[in-house]
């Protein structure tokens, strides 16, 4: 390339300015360079446009500095890659001294830390290639300023090496605005990519759609091919979602409020992807929309995590079934929607003795009950019922469609309770076949709210199992207050036994000449208004409640402590029998057998002074496990009955496991005795089926002479009722025992 004389004039000045400084570095570079090598005489002064032109010296390529122009001069080493020359403004515009300066790899002072060693070497390997020309580059200052600069170079050759001569022009106001503009485009790239948050921005003049990188990595589209409008946006939405994504911007292009709404992706594999999208447009003076701008997130992560944690907090782990929570929130949704005439049921299952079932074959039973309960329930409904596990063996479930009346969801009720009871369940081949007890609750008769029915439902629940095994019962204002009386009672009885208003009466047992033999203690309850509640209303409920325990433990202890203060005065106490519940024989409790030989020990009783009554069903409840501790109490000399014999349906091989004295034949049999022939029979079997095990037979509610005589020619041995005696006070039976001491003393 040509330049002018004047061109030439005013570099050789430029350097003639610094030749006090520069000449002896350039001497020795020139030194060094003619060890190397050659002469380059011969050669041109001055390049031509498309020749190489040659020095003899370092410090003769500086002649050809207007060649390229500039304020800043550097000779720079392509092949070595490192500076071997500068001028004074070079090192000194970059905050350098000339020797610190020269000592810097090239690439150290490039703004951009990305711009190695390998950079490097590709740009000197362009420069050599071209010759001449210039590129933008972005400089480092030592103290960290940074200067737009444009470096033209021209290449130069010494000898044999070729030398890069480079002008620098700064440009560093602009440059720096323009660099910072940059490094904050990348950053907002990167910034982008790692929160997975693109941007984009819809110009409404033109329609054109812009996308920022992240955008287009998360919808997966190429740059190169970007949708340019609305409409092909739209495209990209999950049809299933397409019109709620419209009408969101839609109506926030209206409305000019913001917008937020989370949306499916369909790729064309099938796979998805969820995304949150949030908007907002700026308007012109006259309303007109100018520019919606937007970000796009990948949520799809965050949707499986929060689909994870819903699952985990409204499904029932065990059966995969809807929980409490979920049923709260879905019945919540179909009374939203629910129309004027519309009936909804709720039918709640409880299976009967599902306690039993766990501690008789264990809990790996008992989770294959539920599981296979819970199936069964599910193939017998339509679609769109509604089944869901409230509690340990408590189901729901809800029908909206097809229900006319109250009348239709009882039948749906006893249509599902006769099918748990009389068929197989589905998929599991299981030791039990489990009833249940239902509680039914309508919509619109029994509330219109969520929180309302489900307390309907199980309080008809709650009265249907308090009837009984496989019962059901349909809410009612009378259930309702039966409840409420029913809690009333369970709070009182509470504190029955600490505020004392528990007590023992004691009903004679006699022979077949009507002499004292035994008696059994009851207990009475007077509450706090000095109202006596029957044990027919209170003992069945502490059963249900657990307290129970704490009722059985005070009776042990006052009806030994009593024996031991009769026989202090002299009297002849006969076994006193005491009744056990089947809950205070439950596995999981203290031992029975240990806590009554405690008590035992505190009052100085022998195990021969106490009759232990227990009830048939405690013996099905849990034949095992009871039959371990009543042997273990019969062992230690205590006497065993069966109380209300012929209602439980106990087997012979259980009455013939246990160590019994006494069957105690049920008063409903005694009541019909004189009418029925029939239960004759029965009892007459009883009494023979007794005697051929050795034992002996008690009648309960004996009540007049006939049924006396009939029992005494059936071959019973005892007796007990109203003819003979009312349950007695402590001192009215101890005034019996008085008189009977005496009859045997004299």
């Amino acid at each position: 390339m040509v330049r002018s004389s004047r061109r030439h004039a005013s570099a050789e000045q430029a350097l003639d300015s610094q030749a006090s400084e520069d000449a002896s570095s350039q001497d020795q570079i020139a030194q060094t360079q003619s060890s190397q090598g050659q002469s380059s005489q011969g050669q041109s002064d001055e390049p031509a446009d498309n020749a190489i032109p040659c020095a003899v010296s370092l410090a003769e390529v500086f002649r050809y500095a207007p060649e390229v122009s500039g304020d800043d001069y550097v000779l720079f080493d392509p092949v070595g890659l490192r500076f071997l020359d500068c001028n004074r403004s070079a090192h000194a515009r970059l905050e350098y001294g000339r020797e610190d300066f020269l000592a810097l790899d090239p690439a150290k002072i490039q703004a951009d830390a990305s711009e190695s060693c390998v950079w490097l070497a590709k740009l000197a390997a362009r420069m050599l290639q071209e010759g001449h020309g210039s590129f933008p580059t972005y400089h480092r200052s030592r103290n960290g300023l940074i200067h737009k600069v444009t470096v033209r170079f021209l290449r130069v050759q010494v000898g044999e090496q070729p030398v890069i001569l480079q002008a620098f022009l700064d440009q560093t106001e602009e440059g720096e605005a323009l660099w910072k503009l940059s490094r904050m485009y990348r950053q907002l790239n990167e910034a982008e990519e790692l929160s997975h948050i693109g941007s984009w921005e819809l110009v409404h003049a033109t329609g054109h759609l812009s996308w920022s990188d992240e955008t287009y990595r998360i919808f997966e589209v190429d740059p190169e091919e970007p949708p340019t409008s609305y409409n092909n946006f739209l495209d990209l939405v999950h049809p299933g979602d397409r019109s709620a994504v419209d009408a969101a911007y839609q109506k926030a292009l209206l409305s000019g409020n913001g917008y937020r709404i989370q949306h499916r992706l369909l790729f064309a594999d099938g796979r998805e992807k969820h995304v949150l999208e949030r908007g907002k447009t700026s308007y012109d003076n006259q309303g007109f929309p100018l520019i919606t701008i937007g970000t796009v997130q990948d949520v799809t992560t965050m949707h499986e995590l929060e689909t994870q944690l819903e699952h985990a907090a409204y499904r029932d782990p065990l059966t995969d079934l809807p929980n409490k929570a979920a049923t709260q929130r879905h019945l919540e949704q179909i009374l939203q929607s629910r129309t004027y005439n519309d009936c909804i049921a709720l039918i709640n299952l409880d299976l009967d003795q599902f306690d039993s079932v766990n501690e008789t074959f264990g809990p790996e039973t008992g989770n294959r009950v539920l599981c296979s309960t819970a199936l069964t329930l599910r193939n017998l409904l339509q679609p769109d019922d509604w089944v869901a596990r409230l509690g340990s063996d408590e189901f729901l479930v809800i029908r909206h469609r097809g229900i006319g009346s109250q009348g239709a969801a009882i039948e749906l009720g006893r249509w599902l309770q006769s099918k748990l009871g009389s068929g197989r369940l589905v998929g599991q081949t299981l030791p039990v076949q489990p009833t249940a007890c239902v509680g039914v609750s309508c919509c619109p008769e029994h509330g219109s709210d969520a929180r309302t029915l489900l307390q309907c439902a199980n309080s008809a629940l709650m009265e249907a199992k308090r009837r009984g095994r496989n019962q059901l019962q349909s809410y009612s204002t009378s259930v309702s207050q039966r409840l409420r009386d029913r809690l009333e009672m369970e709070t009182q009885l509470d504190y029955a036994v600490e505020r004392e208003q528990l007590r023992l009466v004691y009903q004679p047992q006699v022979d077949g000449n009507g002499m004292i033999v035994g008696a059994e203690a009851l207990v009475r309850w007077t509450n706090h208004l000095g109202v006596t509640i029957p044990p027919d209303q209170f003992i069945p409920l502490a059963e249900q409640t657990g307290q129970i325990h704490g009722i059985g433990a005070w009776v042990i202890e006052t009806a030994f402590a009593q024996i031991l203060t009769w026989r202090s005065q002299g009297l002849i106490v006969p076994p006193i029998a005491v009744n056990v519940s089947a809950v205070q024989l439950e596995p999981r409790l203290p031992s029975l057998p240990d806590a009554i030989t405690a008590a035992m020990q505190r009052n100085g009783l022998e195990a021969s002074q106490v009759e232990l009554e227990i009830t048939e069903t405690a013996l099905m409840a849990y034949p095992k496990q009871a039959a371990e501790q009543l042997n273990a109490l019969t062992t230690m000399g205590f006497h065993l009955a069966i109380d209300d014999f012929g209602t439980g349906y106990s087997s012979l091989a259980t009455l013939h496991s246990l160590n019994l004295s006494k069957l105690k034949i049920d008063r409903c049999f005694v009541d019909r005795l004189e009418q029925t022939s029939a239960d004759q029979a029965i009892v007459r079997a009883t009494i023979s089926m007794a005697r051929e095990l050795g034992l002996r037979t008690l009648a309960e509610g004996v009540e007049t002479e006939k049924q006396w005589q009939l029992l005494l020619e059936l071959g019973c041995d005892l007796f007990q009722g109203y003819l003979f005696d009312r349950p007695l006070p402590q001192d009215q039976f101890a005034s019996k025992l008085q008189r009977a001491t005496a009859l045997i003393a004299a």
